[in-house]
């Protein structure tokens, strides 16, 4: 039933759940002209009397929020047309209430979405034009706070994940209070390690930029830029917390000058012996053995014969590792380390603050919008995703389908969600017991493959439901051919598609919505505002061969291991001993392992190896742990003693548990 011309018309925004049932104006209405017309049941906006900003007014603070937070560049024009546009939005009181600052904000965010990282330059143009009048429509004022932000949500669906659905269907069923109807798998991408975009740290504007796409065969500078982008990174990091930042208040008093940190550069030691200094570099390997630290200024020899580790439980020290040493200057050139520290962390909400206008994965989700101040686009999607409450992610670990019991555990762990399935499977490798290029070939790793096939047939509904997901390992093609299993370089590329035609055909029987990906290693997962990475690797163990051994002999962490293992691949041990602070190998080492005898890493794509938040070790115990507010999980190995063990992941609140079951 059509509504009646003589109502107000409703707003854009509003969607009624049932039209028909929209009351009729009543019938006992009168004529009179003097009655007084009914109230509106809207709240009542207050009027704001616009004004007229000059330029040199309104120029220090869009250069403090175009310029220095979001790293864009202001022309007269664009200046002009903010001018007009915050004095008719926010009136008089566009400074004091803070509103005009956090309408710029707005207005900047939004040309970051729009243009992104190419429009740096920001003119009066049609696309600021754009900006204005799509924050024009959302009629409240800005100035009370970023959760009562302006309508952002008119945004291409194919700028989200690339499915079927965008913000205006998660903004319809957020009005109409039916979040749960919204389908999770249309805001579900798997970023694979070589399509995701590449951007480069800028230490001068301490900003992302876009670069260009990496190559397999760098240039040689590639190297060195690698650890100076990761020093810068971690620099500026530690220059943000309380500890290494200077008091507001005069330090001129003995008290304020003590209490202050400050990280000093190796080339500022010179000529200052005996004194006490705070130092922050990297941990390396010199060619005649010795252990020393490096930062972009210099290296110095390290002593750690009186050196404690902090903590002394819960750290591993390797050469390739940024640390944080205090110790002391000596005449002789090294510098004696009392105790050694590894760079803080820090919360996601807080580098939101200074990254949170880049989009890392390329999905359109700017890394604010997990955040409360990632303004009304944010919040729609936090809340969407935490009223998917059903949503469930499985972690499965060292699948290896050659393996006695393997199978049995895996229709054990199938059988458990086959009447309420996952959004998300995660199978991680190593798929075969025995690297490929030394078990006999590729007939028998296709084999192993086609009866999990077998396998998944017995579970239509899971198949028809879940997203499987396949992350390669050690002893996986191609890289297995080339290593026989030992530690290849990283990301790793899927496997091929020629041992993967069975279960693709699997999938295609079952007409389902979702499929089989076969992923790198490591690879990202991104899901509404979640941001999650899986990486397959013995990273452990491999920290274990290469620590730093301070007072003790045994490491702490080596009670951690479930099967420890003392050396490297061919017997092949690195040990740091501390009393003169020499590395000593049983064998004449190689290059690579003077500096780095712990992995290889393809240069130009280590962008992904930052965060590791799904880390398949099989050496350790399963394990699900949060560290400020990052939550970690490790699904171990499979297979243990008759018991299938796996790692259950609940997005709606980001934990996971690990489970266990019989089979």
């Amino acid at each position: 039933m059509p509504l009646d011309k003589g109502k107000s018309k409703l707003p854009t925004f509003f969607r009624p759940k049932f039209p028909w049932a929209t009351p009729n104006p009543s019938s006992q209405q009168t004529s009179d002209p003097y009655e007084p017309l009914p109230q509106s049941t809207r709240p009542q906006t207050p009027r704001i009397l616009a004004v007229e900003i000059p330029l040199n007014v309104l120029r220090p603070v869009a250069f403090r929020v175009f310029t220095k937070k979001h790293n864009l560049t202001l022309k007269s024009d664009a200046l002009a047309l903010l001018c007009s546009f915050v004095g008719r939005r926010c009136g008089a009181e566009w400074r004091d209430s803070g509103a005009g600052e956090k309408l710029l904000d707005e207005v900047a965010r939004q040309w970051r979405r729009n243009e992104g990282a190419n429009g740096v330059l920001v003119d009066g143009g049609e696309g600021l034009k754009s900006v204005i009048r799509g924050l024009e429509v959302g009629g409240d004022s800005v100035g009370l706070s970023r959760e009562k932000s302006f309508d952002i949500t008119e945004v291409p669906s194919s700028a989200l994940y690339g499915g079927g659905a965008g913000m205006d269907d998660i903004a319809a069923a957020a009005d109409a209070g039916e979040l749960e109807d919204v389908e999770p798998c249309a805001y579900l991408k798997v970023i694979d390690a070589f399509s995701q975009p590449k951007f480069a740290y800028n230490p001068l504007k301490k900003q992302f930029e876009k670069a260009p796409k990496p190559s397999l065969l760098p240039p040689p500078q590639t190297k060195t830029q690698l650890f100076r982008t990761r020093y810068n990174l971690l620099h500026q990091r530690l220059l943000r917390t309380e500890t290494f930042q200077l008091p507001t208040f005069s330090a001129a008093s003995s008290s304020a000058a003590k209490a202050v940190n400050r990280l000093t550069p190796i080339s500022n030691l010179l000529g200052r012996s005996g004194q006490s200094f705070l130092l922050f570099g990297m941990l390396g390997v010199s060619p005649s053995g010795l252990l020393i630290l490096l930062d972009p200024s210099g290296e110095i020899v390290l002593d750690l014969s009186i050196a404690t580790a902090i903590p002394e439980d819960g750290s591993w020290f390797t050469p390739g590792c940024f640390c944080i040493l205090d110790g002391a200057f000596e005449e002789t050139g090294k510098f004696t380390v009392f105790t050694v520290g590894q760079p803080c962390a820090e919360r996601r909400a807080t580098s939101v603050e200074v990254f949170g206008h880049v989009d890392f994965l390329g999905n359109g989700v700017t890394l604010d919008m997990s955040v409360s101040s990632g303004g009304q686009q944010g919040r729609i999607l936090r809340k969407a995703e935490k009223s998917l409450e059903h949503v469930k992610y499985l972690f499965i670990g060292e699948v290896e389908l050659d393996g006695k019991g393997t199978l049995r555990a895996l229709r054990k762990v199938f059988s458990e969600y086959e009447t309420e399935p996952p959004l998300v499977v995660v199978l991680m490798g190593n798929f075969c017991s025995v690297a490929m290029g030394s078990s006999g070939g590729s007939v028998g790793y296709k084999e192993y493959f086609d009866q999990l096939a077998s396998l998944l047939q017995d579970f239509p509904t899971l198949t028809s439901s879940s997203t499987f997901i396949f992350v390669p390992g050690d002893n996986d093609p191609w890289a297995s051919t080339f290593s026989g299993g030992a530690s290849t370089t990283l990301p790793r590329k899927p496997i091929p598609e020629i041992f993967t035609t069975r279960i693709k055909r699997v999938f295609t029987q079952s007409r389902g919505p979702n499929s089989a990906i076969w992923a790198s290693n490591p690879c990202r997962i991104g899901y509404f505002t979640q941001e999650i990475v899986m990486c397959r690797d013995d990273i452990f163990s491999r920290f274990q061969r290469n620590a730093i051994n301070f007072k003790k002999s045994d490491h702490p962490m080596e009670d951690a291991l479930s099967q420890p293992e003392a050396t490297g691949d061919e017997g092949e041990e690195i040990d740091i001993k501390t009393k003169n602070t020499k590395v000593s190998y049983p064998h004449s080492p190689s290059p690579l392992d003077r500096f780095y005898g712990i992995i290889g890493i393809l240069l130009a794509f280590t962008r992904y190896l930052v965060l590791q938040l799904v880390l398949a070790d099989p050496r350790m115990q399963p394990s699900a742990i949060t560290y400020e507010s990052c939550h970690v999980m490790n699904p171990g190995k499979l297979v243990q003693r008759r018991m299938a063990r796996w790692v259950e992941y609940s997005p709606s609140i980001g934990k996971g548990k690990v489970c266990e079951a019989g089979f």
